[in-house]
């Protein structure tokens, strides 16, 4: 039996269909419908007060986001001290930058744990990244992320990339947010984890009501 001589034509034409597919993927912009008013979320969660902290205008610049929130938290009960970063994209031409694993060693920490866990949101326990990280002083950092569009929630950050990229193929009502939660670790990272779901769980509720508009569905 005579051997078959390879489609070059049809191996060239999907080639250039692959081609095509994909930088049109990559250049189009995902149509986004909703914008969340993060300075609605309260600054006063229970027995937490919280403080805006100014964003340097060269990291909000490269953050490239639609609305950003940077706020840091302190008990009034037992001083303990929480950060909250909201930052939130109604496209997906680029990737969050200003993820710890990246944002903490260009500010001098070193990472020196990650792991997973979960965190009271939307009325359940959601998976998160954990990151401890270092200063050059020995001061450490618990923190923990995750990405919610809608009532969709993803803490692994390759999974949310692909998520976003199919998103951009189709008009959605919710875009999607980086959310961060760091604390000091005073004494042990456990004692520094429980601070973060216990404000975790105060700023649940506004956080959700804020990013979905109060709907149930995306």
């Amino acid at each position: 039996m005579a051997e078959r001589s390879p489609n070059y034509i049809l191996i060239l034409a999907l080639i250039i269909l692959t081609d095509v597919g994909a930088y049109w993927a990559r250049e189009k912009s995902s149509v986004v419908l909703y914008e969340p008013a993060l300075t609605a979320i309260p600054s006063l969660l229970g027995q937490w007060e919280g403080r805006d902290i100014p964003i340097d205008v060269q990291v909000r610049k490269a953050l490239n986001a639609d609305v950003v929130l940077s706020r840091t938290y302190v008990s009034s009960n037992f001083g303990s001290q929480a950060g909250l970063l909201v930052v939130y994209r109604k496209y997906g031409r680029r990737d969050f930058i200003h993820r710890p694993e990246e944002c903490y060693p260009s500010s001098g920490w070193t990472i020196v744990g990650t792991g997973a866990a979960t965190v009271p949101y939307g009325g359940k326990e959601v998976p998160v990244t954990t990151i401890i990280a270092e200063d050059k002083n020995g001061a450490r950092d618990m923190v923990v992320y995750w990405f919610a569009s809608g009532t969709r929630t993803e803490s692994n950050y390759m999974k949310q990339q692909l998520w976003m990229a199919i998103d951009r193929f189709q008009t959605r009502k919710y875009g999607w947010a980086f959310i961060r939660i760091n604390s000091p670790v005073t004494g042990s990272p456990e004692e520094a984890m429980e601070t973060i779901r216990t404000f975790a769980r105060l700023a649940s509720d506004p956080l959700v009501k804020c990013l979905t508009a109060t709907d149930k569905k995306d």
